[in-house]
This record gives structure tokens, C-alpha cells and sequence, in this order.
């Protein structure tokens, strides 16, 4: 039973492809409640499978490809549905701010391909947080008429970009992928741990040596 549950996180990371592609038709067909329940499913999806893996050590190179295939897809449909079917009032510089966090994002899904040949984003905290109030304009400006404080959001958007350039920051000193690294600060405080670890099993076999 345990060997099964393992796969909930993998499951729930597939499950988020099918839910966001209803997403857009939803928008597309203006029904705007389905679309904001389809929306929050996928929202609540994307931190469950993330959480579950983590608390219960679920965590495999499968299951992190799975949850940046529901990532990706995740997010194209939302910007889909946004600029493509919902009527939103966003304001130029709305669409170059996205532009810019999309191409840093890609960017940095093809270096850690390079670099660690495989795909995947790094889950740092400064992404997940930046991310929460722009998950939240969403609905409600759907619900309030398309009208967007587009100043706001874009500030949020500048956020994203300085907290996706961390992700690049983070990708370029690191040895090891590991998706969930939570900042800059937390990859030198581990690369600091790890060269102690490495100096003190020298030291301790050049004793045992002598």
C-alpha cells in the first residue's frame, strides 16, 4: 500500500495537464465559474503534489519531470486563457513583463537540460512567493468585470523576474540538481556544509594514517 501511495504526488502532477487545458476552453466558452474552479483545482494541485512529496520523502527524477510538465502546461494555459480568451483590461507593458519572465524561465529550463540533462525548474522560494499574488489577480479580476490593477501586477512581475534570475544565479554555482533548493543563501550555506564535511573526513584519515 505505501509502494502505491508513492505515486500520488506523480498522479497528481499528470492530473494537472488535463485540468489546465480546461482551463482555456472554459474561458474560451466564458463560463466563468468553471474556469476560476478549474483554475483553483490546478493551483491547489500544483502545492499538493509538491507538499505530499516532500513530507513523506516521495520525492524521484520522475516525479520532478512530472511536476514540470504540469508546471509548464500549467502555465501556458494560464497565459493562454489570460491573454487569448478572457476579456482582461491588462495594459501593454503587462504583455512585456510576461514576455520577459517566460523567456527567463525557458532560458533556465534549457541550461539545467545542459547542464544536468534533464528538464525542471528550481522551486526557490523567492519564485513561490512573488507568484502567490498574481495566482490570486487572476479570479479576481475575472469576477470583477476583466478591470486589473495592472500597476500591481506588474510590479509582481518585476518580482518574478529578479526571483527567476535567482534561479539562474542558483543553477550556475550548482554541482548537484536539486529542484527544491530554496535561495542563493541556502546553496553557499550547502556548499559551505559540504566543504567542512570533505575537510574533516581528510583530517580524519591523515590521523588514521599517522
Amino acid at each position: 500500500m505505501k509502494s502505491r501511495a508513492r505515486h500520488i504526488p506523480n498522479i497528481l502532477s499528470l492530473s494537472r495537464v488535463p485540468i489546465s487545458v480546461s482551463m482555456v476552453f472554459l474561458a474560451w466558452a466564458n463560463l466563468t465559474i468553471p474556469f476560476i474552479c478549474a483554475y483553483g483545482v490546478a493551483g491547489v494541485n500544483d502545492v499538493l503534489d509538491g507538499f505530499l512529496a516532500r513530507r513523506f520523502h516521495w520525492e524521484s527524477k520522475l516525479g520532478a519531470k512530472f511536476d514540470s510538465i504540469g508546471d509548464i502546461v500549467f502555465l501556458v494555459c494560464a497565459i493562454a486563457a489570460c491573454f487569448w480568451a478572457l476579456e482582461l483590461h491588462l495594459k501593454p507593458y503587462i504583455y512585456v513583463g510576461v514576455g520577459v519572465i517566460v523567456a527567463i524561465r525557458l532560458a533556465n529550463m534549457i541550461f539545467t537540460r545542459v547542464k544536468f540533462k534533464q528538464f525542471g525548474f528550481i522551486h526557490n522560494n523567492a519564485v513561490r512567493w512573488c507568484s502567490v499574488p498574481i495566482y490570486f489577480i487572476i479570479p479576481v479580476s475575472v469576477l470583477n468585470g476583466g478591470k486589473v490593477p495592472n500597476p500591481f501586477l506588474m510590479g509582481c512581475l518585476c518580482l518574478v523576474v529578479l526571483a527567476s534570475l535567482e534561479e539562474t544565479w542558483i543553477l550556475g554555482i550548482m554541482e548537484d540538481y536539486d529542484m527544491n533548493m530554496k535561495s542563493i543563501y541556502h546553496m553557499k550555506k550547502h556548499k559551505r556544509k559540504c566543504a567542512r564535511m570533505i575537510t574533516q573526513a581528510k583530517e580524519e584519515k591523515e590521523t588514521i594514517t599517522v
